[in-house]
């Protein structure tokens, strides 16, 4: 495990980053107020927070900055691995619902709804916070912000201290970050383009690149993953949705190549199973393309039919 703390210098800590997580962080615990879990854990929050703060300052001793830090970022990523799942279970929830809902419409077996047309698990109101009842507009744009923000915030914490990178990687992974990472890129585009804002994938994708960096472990781990691998690989493909996706993959797999053995070997050796729209689209009028049994692209001059004037 890296260096946690004691002897590394505090003033090493990007300031920016730091800035930028309390920013994320302060608007992670406003928008929980929408969700009865999100509050109530939102609270739980505060209140060690409030704690660990108020003993950090009552004994605070040279060299115990660090791992006050260290145990602050922890804290801050246990809250945003905990809204991202929630986030991504309420949406694959309610789009089930939607579906089914759908299925007994078009039967002609309609359910009964409350009387006000909410949905029975609709999000309990907070006095001080707009009420947000399941598939409104603000439910939808308030999860998929902090879906956003939940990720944003985990890369963010990665980047904090250099000397801290290693000891927060691993404690994500203890944490069970990539099981969730490989849940939340599972999901089909039409989920992904319904629910979640623009960059949903790049910053996913960010995640892993970040996690994968100088750690034997992660890229282990992702590589001995066939979903993550896939999502990891299949990410290379240009996504108007997600700008800068491409970018982060490429980085994410030149660390599982320089880390491991196994990347690289398993990565060389596949092949390809077919030909993408995008490159047919591409290629149409330029060249014909096919695979091989072999797995092996080859490229011929296209056929064109003359005909006698």
């Amino acid at each position: 495990m890296g260096m946690s703390g004691r002897d590394a210098p505090i003033k090493e800590v990007d300031a920016e980053v730091l800035r930028l997580i309390s920013t994320k962080v302060d608007s992670l615990l406003m928008l929980s107020e929408t969700d009865g879990e999100l509050r109530n854990y939102a609270l739980k929050f505060k209140l060690e927070q409030a704690v660990d703060q108020t003993a950090f300052q009552a004994k605070r001793e040279e060299g115990e900055e660090m791992l006050h830090l260290q145990r602050v970022l922890q804290r801050m990523a246990d809250l945003a691995l905990h809204i991202a799942p929630h986030i991504l279970r309420r949406t694959r929830r309610h789009r089930t619902s939607k579906c089914l809902a759908g299925s007994k419409n078009a039967s002609g077996d309609g359910s009964s709804t409350p009387a006000d047309g909410r949905a029975s698990d609709s999000i309990p109101r907070n006095s001080s916070v707009e009420d947000v009842c399941d598939g409104s507009e603000a439910w939808l744009e308030t999860g998929a912000h902090l879906s956003y923000a939940s990720v944003e915030l985990l890369c963010l914490i990665l980047v904090c201290h250099p000397r801290l990178v290693k000891a927060l990687q691993m404690y994500l992974l203890r944490c069970g970050v990539l099981a969730y990472v490989a849940d939340a890129l599972s999901i089909p585009c039409e989920h992904e383009i319904a629910f979640f804002q623009e960059g949903y994938r790049t910053e996913h994708m960010r995640l892993i690149a970040n996690l994968t960096l100088d750690n034997r472990e992660a890229c282990s781990s992702v590589v001995g993953n066939p979903a993550l691998l896939s999502a990891v690989l299949t990410s290379t493909r240009f996504d108007e949705e997600n700008p800068g996706m491409v970018e982060w993959a490429e980085f994410c797999i030149r660390n599982l190549c320089c880390c491991t053995s196994e990347a690289h070997d398993k990565i060389r050796g596949l092949l390809p199973v077919g030909v993408s729209d995008e490159s047919k689209k591409l290629l149409a009028g330029r060249a014909d393309c096919q695979l091989t049994p072999e797995g092996k692209l080859v490229l011929t001059q296209p056929c064109t039919t003359k005909t006698k004037s």
